[in-house]
């Protein structure tokens, strides 16, 4: 289907305010005036193609950055994500590191393109997203469909990608990740993507090498790393270092179910045979999963493997409850195959 269909697309003045609002800064608050009062048909006309030399007018003189933002509105109002992305991306690249313009190129390109063209995608999101606790399948069928209606919308790869890491079907989820960064290779939330891929994929080599090299494109969800890096950690024998990063985790997020989780692999990796492994961490692991609240889920939506080891825990809590019965779970653990999570 094409997503300029009029049926489906959402209107041209509506689209604009979309526009106008994501980009209401100071250098670009002209142009989102211009928009949100309706001059839209001027901007469109005005939009130059693209120069394959460059970004470069027709006088020669290299755009700034915000003329490239200027440009890539324009675009957006035409839904040509593509040349919206290429555009931005090509001044980002330009640009020194942490200067502003670096700054309002990036936010840029993370507004425009996840924003959604059309209606249809944005309610077909929305249903997604309602289904993806209790029905998952469901909820891939309706992030596939709203994805050919709204071609390149980040904010839908973003989530069919998570959907399927939660099923580790791998090669499903790296699809997705491959088209998102094709559109913005600078998004904190597509870069953890691509190492929670990697970590299904288990392609350790690649993975060891991305997470011992600084992105400061990632420190935004820093804490979703955490449970990666332990794992690698765990993986090269390095129980001490790992023993270290939980603790330092554990001070940063002392709500986050996996930390615990964590505490008790470390325990049991340390094969010490005076010690069982810790079954104060297994339980409190286990309750925190069964206790998530929709809002604590929404604010750990980025961590694919959240409470996704209940099963296991649960299995272990129940086999050595005989050594220690007063340590024996409070609740009975979601049957496996119950939940995604």
């Amino acid at each position: 289907m094409n997503f300029r269909d009029t049926s489906f697309s959402l209107p041209t003045a509506a689209l604009a305010a979309a526009v106008a609002v994501l980009l209401l800064t100071v250098p670009h608050r002209a142009a989102a005036d211009n928009l949100a009062s309706g001059t839209t048909s001027k901007l469109t006309n005005t939009a130059k193609p693209l120069e394959k030399s460059g970004d470069k007018p027709a006088d020669g003189q290299l755009e700034n950055y915000q003329d490239l933002i200027l440009k890539a509105q324009n675009l957006t109002l035409q839904q040509d994500r593509l040349q919206t992305s290429q555009v931005l991306i090509r001044g980002i690249q330009r640009e020194t590191r942490g200067s502003g313009a670096y700054k309002e190129l990036v936010r840029a390109l993370e507004e425009l393109t996840t924003v959604f063209y059309t209606e249809k995608a944005q309610s077909l999101f929305a249903t997604a997203q309602a289904l993806i606790e209790a029905k998952p399948r469901e909820a891939i069928e309706q992030l596939q469909e709203a994805i050919k209606t709204d071609d390149r919308n980040v904010t839908i790869l973003n989530e069919l990608a998570r959907v399927h890491l939660r099923f580790d079907e791998c090669e499903k989820a790296d699809q997705s990740v491959k088209q998102a960064e094709d559109v913005n290779p600078f998004s904190a939330e597509i870069k953890l993507l691509r190492l929670q891929v990697l970590a299904c994929q288990k392609n350790y080599d690649v993975l060891t090498v991305k997470l011992a090299s600084h992105d400061p494109d990632l420190d935004p969800l820093e804490k979703f790393t955490r449970g990666l890096q332990i794992q690698d950690l765990m993986r090269h024998k390095d129980l001490r270092k790992a023993k270290t990063l939980l603790a330092t985790w554990e001070t940063q997020a002392t709500e986050y179910p996996e930390v615990y989780y964590w505490q008790w692999q470390l325990s049991r990796e340390a094969n010490d045979p005076d010690h069982l492994p810790d079954r104060i961490a297994a339980t409190k692991y286990l309750q925190m999963c069964q206790n998530l609240t929709p809002r604590k889920l929404q604010s750990l939506r980025f961590d694919v493997d959240l409470c996704k080891q209940k099963s296991t825990v649960d299995k272990f809590l129940k086999e050595t409850a005989t050594q220690n019965p007063m340590m024996a779970p409070t609740s009975p653990a979601q049957p496996a195959g119950e939940s995604h999570r």
